[in-house]
């Protein structure tokens, strides 16, 4: 997993701002989301990550999606009750989540006008579930998802596997474009990552 970036001299040399350890940070936040990314949508062909929504999770091939065509006062119950064995409702599993359908969550009202959820923006729990947002959860509030797309994913976060290589490794050249004053950084980490619970999560699909 790589990231590059490039900056100009001058850039480097502004006294006020330490400019290249905040460039040097940005650039290991990009790899991060790069991985994110990876962790639910990598495809599992070469130099790609199995991601929880691959269908070539073989770890959750006997698990069947849950389809659900809008968020309701009902929704976190029935993701809840759909994951895990048919003898028990499993406890420790965290919601993987888009931030539009985190607000959709936290918009539910009764028809007296309370909110149905108690969203904890500090503990980032709903009733007590953890949540995790990602962008790179197509939203299932969003008219742009079609019918059948992955949006959600929950489960215990123990049954995806993140094998780490290498140590994060930033290299700096001012070789690459020394004529026009750019300093260029790569960042990069040899990793891999695949679900490695049987049925480790539950996927929610946008139902049409």
């Amino acid at each position: 997993v790589t990231a590059y970036t490039e900056v100009t001299e001058e850039l480097e040399k502004l006294p006020a701002i330490d400019y290249q350890r905040e460039v040097l940070k940005n650039i290991k936040t990009s790899i991060r989301k790069k991985i994110s990314e990876q962790i639910l949508k990598g495809a599992g062909t070469a130099n790609t990550f199995t991601g929880i929504f691959s269908d070539k999770a073989t770890a959750l091939k006997d698990s069947n999606a849950l389809e659900i065509k809008e968020i309701t006062e009902t929704t976190l119950d029935d993701i809840i009750f759909a994951y895990g064995g048919d003898e028990e409702v499993e406890g420790g599993a965290t919601l993987i989540l888009n931030k539009s359908d985190l607000k959709a969550f936290a918009n539910l009202r009764t028809k007296e006008g309370r909110k149905v959820h108690d969203v904890n923006y500090l503990a980032n729990t709903i009733d007590g579930i953890p949540y995790i947002i990602n962008s790179n959860c197509k939203a299932l509030t969003d008219t742009a998802t079609t019918a059948g797309e992955y949006c959600m994913a929950y489960g215990a976060l123990e049954n995806y596997e993140l094998a780490i290589f290498s140590p994060i490794e930033v290299a700096k050249s001012t070789d690459y474009k020394f004529k026009d004053g750019i300093v260029c950084y790569k960042s990069s980490v040899f990793t891999g990552g695949n679900v490695v619970g049987y049925n480790g999560f539950l996927r929610i699909k946008k139902q049409a």
